[in-house]
C-alpha cells in the first residue's frame, strides 16, 4: 500500500465506505415537505435529521431526477382535499356551499443549461425575460387557504389549459369564485357544464362591454340574461395539404378580411351589477355573472361575497414569501423544480390542517367558525418547525401523555395571538414602474374604509 495514504488524516487501513444506506422515494417527498415548513436547512440536512440518512446533495439531485414527478401526483391526490366541515366552520360556507376559487400564478426558474434547454424565456420589450417560468393553477378552498387541486407547465402562463385538469377536484357542493378571465365565452360554457355536474355554483366577475339580453329582472336589482357566445374554431389543415402563403397587406388592402369561423352558443346565467366606494371616494363599477338564484342569495350578498376571492390572492402570498421564501425556485431541472411545487402545495395543506386544530383551541367563537384564515400562517409554520426539534430532541425523554399535553400547549399560545378580523381595504390599481402612459405609483397606499356598497338595478 501506498505510504502516502497512510499518512492522510482519517484513513484507516482495511476501512471501506461499506454499503450505501438506502433512500426510499417516500423519504425524499416527506424531506422536501420538511423543508418548506423548516425555513432554513437544505434537504442533505433535513434527510438527516428525519431519517439518519448520510446522503449528498448529488445523489439527492439524481434519485429526483429518477423519480419524475409521478409519485408527488399520487401522494397529492390523497393531501389535497376539502377540510373545512359545515357545522364547524360557517364563515367558509354560504347557503350550504364549500366557497372555493381558480386562479393562475407563476413561479421562476433557475438559470440553468437544462432548464434554458428545455423551457423558452418569454419576449419582452426590453429583449428575453430574465427567467424561465412554470406556470400553475391551484384550486384553493378560500375558508382555510388549503389547496385541492394543482395544475403546472413549463413557460407562459395559459389558465384556460391549466385550468382542465382543475375540474376533477372541484368538490361537491361548492361555490365556486373567479375573476374577470373566466368570464368569456371559452370558459363560461365549460364551468356551467362542471358545475351543474356537481351540484355547484359559480360567480364569476366579466366585462362591461359584453352585450347581454334581458329576459326577466328580478326584485332585488339583479335580473336573468342571456349571452351569445362566439368562440373561434381553430382552422385544421389536413395531411398532405398545404396552407396558402401568407399575401401582403399592399395586396390583402381593399378586400374584405375574413374571419375565422366561429362556433355560437347560448347562455342563461342571472346578472348583478353594483357600485363599491373606494378609499379615495371614488365609486367603481362592479358586474357579476352567477348561477345562483334570487331565492338562494340576494344581489348585496353577491356583491359582499366576491370580496371573498382575495383568500385566492392572500394564498399565494403565503406560498411564495413563507413557505418559500420567495418566487424563485431552487430546482435545477424542471424535473426537481415541479417537485419543489408539488411539496410545497403538500406543506400547505398540512398547514391549513393545523391551523385548523389551533382554531378548535381558540376561547373566541368567532376565531373558531372563521376556519384558518384568522390563526397567522407565519406563526403556525415558524411554531410547528420548532415544536418539532424539541420532540425530536426529547425522543425518550418524555411520554406520549406529555408530548401531547406540549403540542396541546403550543397550540394554545398560537390560538391566543389570533388574527383581528378582516379589514375592508382598497389599494391603489397602479403599476409601481412608468410603462407606456400608464399611471405610476411611487407611493403606494392602502386605506381602511367601511362597507360601502349599491346594487345598480338592471332594467
Amino acid at each position: 500500500m501506498d505510504q502516502r495514504l497512510l499518512e492522510l488524516p482519517g484513513f484507516v487501513e482495511g476501512c471501506h465506505q461499506g454499503p450505501r444506506q438506502k433512500l426510499l422515494g417516500w423519504q425524499i417527498i416527506a424531506g422536501l415537505t420538511a423543508q418548506c415548513l423548516h425555513p432554513c436547512g437544505s434537504l442533505q440536512h433535513i434527510m438527516r435529521r428525519y431519517f439518519a440518512v448520510r446522503v449528498s446533495s448529488s445523489a439527492l439531485s439524481q434519485r429526483r431526477a429518477h423519480m419524475q414527478l409521478a409519485p408527488f401526483i399520487t401522494v397529492m391526490r390523497h393531501a389535497l382535499r376539502p377540510m373545512a366541515r359545515q357545522g364547524q366552520h360557517p364563515d367558509c360556507f354560504f347557503a350550504g356551499l364549500l366557497l372555493v376559487g381558480i386562479d393562475g400564478t407563476q413561479f421562476d426558474l433557475l438559470n440553468t443549461l437544462q432548464i434554458n434547454a428545455e423551457v423558452a424565456k418569454v419576449a419582452t420589450r426590453r429583449g428575453e425575460a430574465a427567467f424561465a417560468k412554470l406556470s400553475a393553477s391551484v384550486l384553493v378552498e378560500l375558508g382555510t387557504h388549503a389547496p385541492l387541486g394543482v395544475a403546472m407547465a413549463f413557460g407562459a402562463l395559459s389558465e384556460k389549459k391549466l385550468c382542465q385538469p382543475l375540474w376533477e377536484s372541484l368538490p361537491e357542493k361548492s361555490l365556486l369564485i373567479l375573476d374577470r378571465y373566466y368570464g368569456q365565452a371559452p370558459m363560461l360554457q365549460e364551468l356551467q357544464r362542471q358545475c351543474e355536474t356537481r351540484s355547484s355554483h359559480f360567480l364569476v366577475r366579466v366585462r362591461d362591454k359584453l352585450n347581454v339580453k334581458v329576459q326577466r329582472p328580478c326584485s332585488d336589482g339583479s335580473a336573468q340574461v342571456t349571452v351569445t357566445l362566439r368562440e373561434r374554431e381553430p382552422a385544421a389543415v389536413g395531411d398532405g395539404e398545404l396552407q396558402q402563403p401568407v399575401e401582403s397587406p399592399a395586396k390583402a388592402r381593399g378586400r374584405p378580411r375574413k374571419h375565422p369561423p366561429q362556433k355560437v352558443s347560448q347562455l342563461t346565467v342571472r346578472e348583478v351589477r353594483g357600485r363599491i366606494q373606494c378609499g379615495n371616494g371614488q365609486w367603481a363599477e362592479v358586474r357579476l355573472w352567477t348561477s345562483l338564484s334570487e331565492q338562494q342569495a340576494s344581489a348585496e350578498q353577491l356583491l359582499e361575497l366576491y370580496a371573498r376571492r382575495w383568500e385566492q390572492e392572500l394564498f399565494y402570498k403565503e406560498l411564495k414569501l413563507q413557505v418559500n421564501q420567495g418566487n424563485l425556485l431552487a430546482g435545477q431541472r424542471t424535473e426537481t423544480a415541479a417537485q419543489q411545487v408539488a411539496a410545497m402545495m403538500i406543506a400547505c395543506s398540512l398547514l391549513a390542517e393545523e391551523r385548523l386544530a389551533i382554531a378548535e383551541v381558540s376561547q373566541d367563537k368567532a376565531v373558531r367558525q372563521a376556519g384558518a384564515v384568522r390563526i397567522s400562517f407565519a406563526l403556525c409554520q415558524e411554531y410547528t418547525a420548532a415544536l418539532f426539534l424539541v420532540l425530536q430532541s426529547s425522543e425518550g425523554l418524555m411520554d406520549r401523555h406529555a408530548q401531547g399535553e406540549l403540542v396541546r400547549r403550543v397550540r394554545v399560545q398560537i390560538a391566543e395571538a389570533a388574527l383581528p378580523p378582516r379589514r375592508l381595504r382598497t389599494c391603489q390599481r397602479k403599476v409601481r414602474r412608468p410603462v407606456d402612459k400608464w399611471p405610476r405609483m411611487m407611493n403606494p397606499t392602502s386605506f381602511s374604509i367601511p362597507k360601502n356598497l349599491a346594487v345598480t338595478t338592471i332594467a
